[in-house]
Order: C-alpha cells, then structure tokens, then sequence
C-alpha cells in the first residue's frame, strides 16, 4: 500500500519530525518506506529518515505492507503535512 503526501513543514523534515516518523513506522510490525525522487529509505532508521532531504513542497510517498499499513502510513503522512516547525 502506498500513498504520497506534500511536506508542509516550513523546515522540512528534519530532526523533530524524523523522530516522530521513526516513532509511527516502529510501531508498526511490518516494513515501512519514504520514497522521494526514486529513492526508497527505510522508515524505522532516523538516519535514513533525514537522508531522504525532504524540503517543504516536496512530495514523498509512505509504502508499507502488512496488517495495519494503511493506519501506519496515515500516522507518517500526518507528519508530513503538519505545519508544526518545532
């Protein structure tokens, strides 16, 4: 399952918000990935969380499968589009 969102942080995806993806995706059984620009990082690393760079604008697609991988990938896309900088 796959679903793409739009950064909507002023600051990006940096270290605040990596944490709470990290956090969603390791609560989930299953795998967990960010896809930006063809790249697939895994969603349960926060140094891979940070390297995927995401600028507010960008788009960036959660992938997971598994049993509760749409409520994984709404918690992470939550993430993603909270305007929430600090």
């Amino acid at each position: 399952m796959q679903k793409t969102f739009t950064v909507e942080n002023p600051t990006g995806i940096h270290a605040r918000p990596a944490r709470k993806i990290v956090e969603a995706a390791k609560a989930f059984a299953g795998d967990v990935f960010l896809e930006k620009a063809g790249n697939r990082f895994s969603a349960k690393s926060l140094v891979k969380v940070l390297s995927v760079g995401a600028k507010q604008g960008d788009s960036v697609a959660v992938v997971a499968e598994g049993d509760g991988a749409e409520a994984a990938i709404d918690a992470i896309g939550a993430v993603l589009v909270s305007q929430e900088s600090h």
